[in-house]
């Protein structure tokens, strides 16, 4: 159970970071423009160096980059607690290393899970759901930890988590390597090379956008909309964390729909169009109850389509090539966290809020039905039998 119990600690630690770094630039008197650019410099960091990751752990295993990327995060933390007395430059540099710290846990941390021998379906959704209650945790505990210690204290904690699941990435075990046909982790170029073909990499970009988008509009458009609508910042944290608990919601069921072997493009589609409807009914109301109801509706499908794009890798992707080919379909979640916002902002110039943010969840339907299309297309692309020892089964999970 390490890889769920390192999970759970930096999804705790990375959703406070998320939640505490545009406060505390608010704090200091820093405009809008420069929230915005803080903001972004991680999913720029994150978009440039996935792939990287990703190919870096097919070449020289999982659990060294993911070691790499605990010190990354480590790093960027304690940038982040001397920047309370040092000002912005450390502001800055914590914000890039924070995206490599990222790109580095989601890319190779997925495929890692999907790695791990036997009872995949169980890792899969432990996994899930120890990222899910992490980011609960994180987002409902930023703010206390604010009120409680202040902005030097609260990154003080966040500090010493971070050292916490940084020594737990030193617990993790190298998997066992199956037989392969081919070396491992290189391909004509000496990297692992994608393989997912058009079906699959449909369904899984999909789903992997509509989960970055979800992060997205409830890190942007969300609270202002909330706002507008006369809730106070205490009713919009509450509120916006329905997502995560929508998403942690999907943990319970995730065995159960894995087990059933539902057709993996059918699950996929209906999770993209029920979130994209969900997304878009939301500007519609401005009671509480429809609201929760909605953005907690919102964050299970959210949830289902990270599912459903781990299993889409899991299942089309070979093992030698895991850790890039996760890594390119992350890069459309990351791609959702900066295209969502920004167009929406630049359609405030012409239409209203709720118009825009009715808007993007009828763009998810239509590329739920685009990615159902396209399922027919799905075929296995596992060039390589993976033959996995029986005798390691047990360990280091």
């Amino acid at each position: 159970m390490r890889i769920h119990w390192t999970a759970l600690v930096f999804s705790s630690v990375n959703s406070a970071v998320q939640l505490l770094v545009p406060l505390y630039a608010l704090h200091l008197g820093y405009p809008g423009l420069t929230i915005g650019i803080l903001a972004a410099l991680p999913s720029v960091a994150n978009i440039s160096l996935r792939v990287v990751a990703g190919r870096l752990s097919d070449r020289h295993g999982e659990t060294r980059v993911l070691q790499a990327g605990g010190l990354f995060y480590l790093t960027a933390t304690l940038g982040l607690l001397l920047s309370t007395a040092a000002g912005l430059a450390p502001f800055v540099c914590a914000q890039v290393l924070q995206g490599v710290g990222r790109s580095i846990f989601w890319t190779v941390g997925q495929a890692y899970v999907t790695k791990l021998p036997l009872e995949r379906g169980q890792h899969l959704s432990l996994f899930n759901g120890a990222t899910n209650l992490g980011m609960l945790l994180g987002m409902s505990g930023a703010g206390l930890l604010v009120v409680s210690l202040g902005y030097p204290g609260a990154f003080a904690t966040v500090f010493l988590l971070t050292l916490l699941y940084s020594t737990l990435t030193y617990s993790l075990p190298p998997l066992p390597v199956p037989a392969r046909m081919e070396p491992a982790g290189r391909a004509a170029g000496g990297w692992a090379a994608p393989t997912l073909g058009l079906g699959p990499l449909w369904l899984a970009a999909s789903c992997s956008f509509v989960s970055g988008g979800t992060f997205a509009l409830a890190g942007s458009f969300y609270p202002v909309y909330l706002a507008q609508v006369g809730y106070g910042a205490r009713s919009i944290g509450l509120l916006v964390t329905l997502l995560a608990a929508g998403m942690l919601g999907i943990s319970f069921v995730a065995r159960s729909l894995i087990d059933r072997a539902i057709p993996l493009g059918r699950l996929g589609v209906t999770f993209i169009i029920s979130g994209g409807l969900g997304l878009a009914a939301v500007p519609i109301f401005h009671n509480w109850l429809p609201l929760a109801a909605l953005l907690l509706a919102a964050g299970f499908c959210s949830g289902g389509c990270s599912l459903v794009y781990q299993l889409a890798v899991l299942r089309h992707s070979a093992w030698h090539s895991r850790g890039a080919t996760m890594a390119s379909v992350g890069v459309f979640g990351n791609l959702a966290l900066l295209i969502l916002p920004t167009t929406i902002g630049l359609a405030l110039r012409w239409t209203s809020l709720e118009a825009a943010l009715a808007a993007a969840g009828l763009f998810i339907v239509i590329l739920g039905g685009i990615a159902g299309l396209n399922v027919g297309r799905t075929s296995p692309l596992a060039a390589v039998r993976e033959t996995i020892p029986v005798e390691c089964s047990g360990e280091g999970t």
